[in-house]
């Protein structure tokens, strides 16, 4: 990959953000396979019926709203693919981040670009948890209750 730099300036603090971001790249390489090798894993076979356990939950309506919204605007099945997508996009810009070479120079307004690419993820990241923290659980009394 070819330095990026400006001739009149020298961003020193911008190179050490630079190695700090491609280190948490890294980091956050080693803790998560790649996508293909967790599609080829076996599902594993269920646990007893004793283990299992059913939960439900009281949603406010905002959130039903906000999911739609959120389904609609990453183009998602469910739940699960918008964190699957979410997840891609992180993993794409660490393995951009991982192929810096360790001497590179980067201008102020790539780290910037680079900056802006990020949060959209950590945006989507952040909605959707926000919206899981809003579940309630309902009691089993409660939900009898609710049934008569």
């Amino acid at each position: 990959m070819s330095a990026i730099t400006s001739p009149s300036h020298n961003f020193p603090d911008f190179t050490e953000l630079a190695e700090k971001l491609q280190a948490t790249a890294q980091a956050l390489l080693a803790i998560s396979p790649p996508p293909e090798e967790e599609s080829q894993k076996q599902p594993e076979p269920l646990q007893e019926a004793a283990l299992q356990e059913v939960r439900h939950y009281s949603i406010p309506g905002f959130i039903v709203k906000e999911e739609k919204e959120m389904l609609e605007l990453l183009k998602a099945e469910d739940w699960q693919d918008m964190f699957d997508k979410t997840y891609e996009q992180l993993y794409m810009m660490a393995m951009l981040m991982q192929h810096f070479e360790a001497d590179e120079i980067i201008d102020g307004f790539s780290i910037q670009r680079l900056g802006n690419a990020f949060m959209v993820p950590l945006d989507t990241l952040r909605r959707l948890c926000s919206l899981v923290a809003d579940f309630r659980p309902v009691s089993e009394d409660d939900l009898e209750a609710e049934m008569e």
